[in-house]
């Protein structure tokens, strides 16, 4: 079970939508932040554990991140941030 009471209200934690601009394309990419039971790349629900999840955790608008994959360095800004705070019951259980 977890404390959503010690979750952060301002900065992307664990249930955290957070809308990102990748900087060199050019595009705007939305990420769940989940626990890697929920992971579900393709609906774009990343686990806090991966190295966009862990660059993300504790970031806040307007921040810009640079992420270390496989293909390369990617640098993202942070332009939206829904914390569990900021969310519906209904978004929280959207499949």
């Amino acid at each position: 079970m977890i404390d959503i009471t010690k979750l952060p209200r301002d900065k992307a934690g664990l249930c955290s939508e957070v809308t990102v601009l990748d900087v060199d394309k050019d595009i705007k990419v939305k990420y769940t932040l989940v626990t890697s039971e929920e992971v579900d790349v393709a609906k774009g629900l990343i686990s806090t554990s991966s190295p966009i999840g862990r660059s993300l955790l504790g970031r806040q608008v307007g921040d810009e991140v640079r992420i270390q994959i496989p293909d390369g360095l990617r640098v993202m800004e942070i332009v939206e941030l829904k914390t569990i705070h900021d969310l519906t019951p209904g978004e929280l259980t959207k499949e």
